[in-house]
């Protein structure tokens, strides 16, 4: 019984999955004429946009709503700014993509920034430079931002696999081999690409990862 509601869970989720990234790969984004008609004030939007930095489930819908109630063309980088800053655990992760995604399909320069913003946890030194985060903080950062952009692939938010090339480059950089705790880290993250990057590689997926990764 359980191993069956698994499966239709499973299979409903790629079926969103797929849905998703047909509108984004193809998005029919409002013109400006209906833009305006939205709430384009500071204050609301200042307000929204603070949201952004606490997504989860329990909140996505309502502010999904709010995201669809307001303007946000002249704080597009504010937003990403917000969405990059979000510590998001792993049950946090598809309500981000959700949200991303309805971002891209309104805001045609969210994307690019979305990336350029994301790919900032990766830049090379900034895990030992940053000496007022604390490496597990860094970790779990790391992490959530890589599975983030890999589920933005899946769905076609990403199209540029080339940035996970620049990814790993700086997890395996010899320099991090200095220190034993960086080190670690780096393997795990390592190890976490491996098994959701399989589409991104274009190996088969068994049955055990489908049940991990979606």
């Amino acid at each position: 019984q359980e191993a069956v509601a698994r499966l239709e869970e499973i299979k409903k989720s790629i079926e969103t999955k797929m849905a998703l990234r047909k509108s984004n790969l193809n998005p029919e984004r409002p013109d400006s004429g209906f833009l305006r008609t939205l709430d384009s004030s500071i204050r609301r939007n200042t307000a929204v946009i603070k949201k952004l930095k606490q997504i989860n489930e329990e909140q996505r819908e309502s502010l999904m709503d709010e995201l669809r109630s307001v303007n946000l063309s002249k704080f597009v980088s504010e937003a990403v700014t917000s969405i990059c800053d979000a510590k998001l655990k792993a049950a946090d992760i598809q309500s981000a993509v959700q949200i991303c995604s309805m971002l891209h399909q309104r805001y045609k320069d969210f994307s690019s920034s979305l990336i350029q913003g994301l790919l900032k946890v990766f830049l090379p030194g900034k895990s030992t430079e940053d000496v007022d985060v604390d490496k597990n903080s860094r970790a779990m950062k790391k992490r959530s931002t890589l599975k983030l952009l890999m589920e933005l692939y899946y769905v076609g938010v990403v199209e540029d696999s080339s940035i996970f090339v620049y990814i790993i480059k700086d997890i395996a950089n010899p320099e991090h081999l200095k220190d034993h705790d960086v080190t670690q880290m780096n393997l795990s993250l390592l190890a976490s690409f491996a098994r959701q990057g399989r589409f991104l590689l274009g190996l088969p997926l068994s049955d055990q990862d489908i049940m991990e990764e979606v």
